[in-house]
């Protein structure tokens, strides 16, 4: 498969790469990290206004119908720059969910509100016996007369303190724990009475809180797909999350990369750019093949889930060499600066802390390895989608 850019892709790739170099500079990402919210609200107008967060929305819906592979361009570059926002989690659990699983009416009130950035969104799946499986979601919601009254906690929901909507996957039949069966996804207001947020200090910053449910009451209205099948909704949810999360990693770890590239031609030992060494061009060598590998694993990943084919193997693969070899790469890069790496005014602390959490979200590698393990080892009567968080 080709996955060159033409020259309007090229372009559009240079455009995305100076604005996100210009707006996450060194001092600016250290102020959205003193912010309360970990982001900025200004920048994430300016990529309102750019249409980043509406590429994807046909432009009925007030988006800019373009190409998938265009969204893929921008999400590693907000990577590469080192990026943090409710921008990722607002295309990947508000606007991908609505438009592949959403009523008309749905389409035609949220999407609108999505790409003009009158409302962002957050996924809200993990719970504390819950990380890693869909099937053992036990999050309450009891219908009662014309609504569902929620109870329950959800963790690592990503910037929920500042976005307007969660997008929630519950229980309503409690009885069908340990099976797909019995789920059903919620787009909630976060105002809504009830609901209590409490931040997660992290390594990376970026935002993770503590949602809890107490006795928060949604219509029907606020479903998203049938009530009781939601594990599908979920589930492509998240196929779609981990592979795009995927690419955003190979932005980090190709940042990482660069910024060794130029550190080891201008630092000198013995009179000489420690880069004139052997072992450094080896380890310089094993780093950006590591990377190469992961985008050229991401991206077909990617393509064949944007092409409505089976990608949940080529998925799994992507993001577990990502996490695994990613590892090397950032403590490689480490090892040639030194103890210069982690000064908190050097830029690369920002992409290990930044690894860090991506490592992590919708799956580790051990995660996705043992999911790859089942799959090439027992029968499946029907192959299921990666249902990691």
């Amino acid at each position: 498969m080709d996955f060159h850019l033409n020259d309007i892709q090229k372009e559009f790739k240079q455009t995305a790469r100076k604005f996100f170099k210009e707006k996450c500079a060194l001092e600016e990402l250290h102020a959205f990290e003193k912010n309360p919210h970990h982001f900025s609200e200004k920048l994430y107008t300016e990529l309102v206004d750019l249409g980043f967060v509406g590429l994807v929305v046909p432009e009925q819906y007030g988006g800019f119908d373009g190409d998938f592979l265009d969204l893929a361009i921008v999400m590693e570059e907000a990577g590469w720059g080192l990026f943090q926002g409710p921008f990722f989690s607002t295309i990947v659990s508000g606007v991908m969910p609505v438009l592949t699983h959403g009523t008309e009416t749905q389409k035609e009130t949220l999407l609108p509100a999505f790409t003009s950035g009158e409302q962002k969104v957050s996924y809200a799946i993990a719970e504390p016996h819950a990380h890693n499986k869909l099937e053992h979601l036990t999050l309450e919601a009891v219908f009662a007369g014309d609504k569902y009254v929620l109870n329950g906690t959800k963790l690592f929901v990503p910037f929920a303190q500042s976005v307007e909507k969660l997008f929630v996957v519950a229980r309503t039949d409690q009885g069908a724990v340990g099976s797909e069966a019995g789920l059903t996804v919620f787009l909630i207001d976060k105002a809504t009475k009830g609901i209590e947020v409490k931040d997660i200090p992290t390594i990376s910053a970026d935002g993770l809180c503590e949602v809890q449910f107490n006795h928060v009451e949604v219509s029907v209205e606020q479903i998203v797909g049938k009530a009781g099948e939601g594990f599908r909704v979920a589930s492509d949810m998240l196929t779609f999350a981990t592979a795009l999360k995927s690419i955003e990693m190979t932005g980090v770890l190709s940042r990482a990369v660069d910024i060794t590239s130029d550190y080891v031609k201008e630092r000198h030992q013995f009179n000489v750019p420690i880069g004139s060494f052997q072992a450094v061009q080896h380890r310089m060598s094993d780093m950006l093949t590591i990377v190469e590998g992961g985008r050229l694993a991401a991206f077909h990943a990617f393509s064949r889930l944007v092409e409505g084919k089976d990608a949940k193997t080529e998925v799994a693969i992507a993001k577990a060499w990502l996490s695994q070899e990613g590892q090397k790469v950032v403590t490689g890069a480490h090892q040639l600066h030194g103890g210069m790496g982690i000064d908190y005014d050097y830029p690369l602390q920002f992409c290990y802390r930044r690894f860090k959490g991506q490592q992590l979200a919708f799956g580790s590698s051990e995660v996705h390895l043992h999911n790859l393990g089942e799959w090439l080892s027992i029968k499946q009567e029907e192959p299921s989608k990666v249902s990691s968080m």
